[in-house]
């Protein structure tokens, strides 16, 4: 089971808006805050190897599992939680925004 997250924490949306003149100092700010200059990899002494995996062409994907999920799906007998789906969901927004 999925833990809880508190909503508590969360910082609320406000509605979007059109990006004036006066927003890209600050977007510029916090972009160069976020990509400071890296040394060239080899100065850095950093190696980086592909494995196979990333090397394929297609992505893996468990075509049997798959199968099971969209029969159970269909046939009704597949869990929703909607619950644990809205968590997920909420999860995923909050790791995207931290990454």
């Amino acid at each position: 089971m999925m833990s809880s997250i508190e909503l508590s924490k969360l910082q609320g949306v406000g509605a979007p808006r059109a990006l004036s003149g006066s927003d890209r100092p600050q977007i510029d700010a916090r972009a160069s805050q976020a990509r400071p200059a890296a040394p060239n990899s080899a100065e850095a002494g950093i190696k980086l190897e592909v494995g196979t995996a990333v090397e394929a062409s297609e992505p893996p994907v468990n075509n049997e599992r798959i199968a099971e999920i969209r029969t159970a799906l269909k046939q009704g007998s597949y869990p929703l939680v909607p619950t644990e789906i809205a968590d997920a969901m909420i999860a995923a927004r909050i790791s995207l925004e931290i990454a």
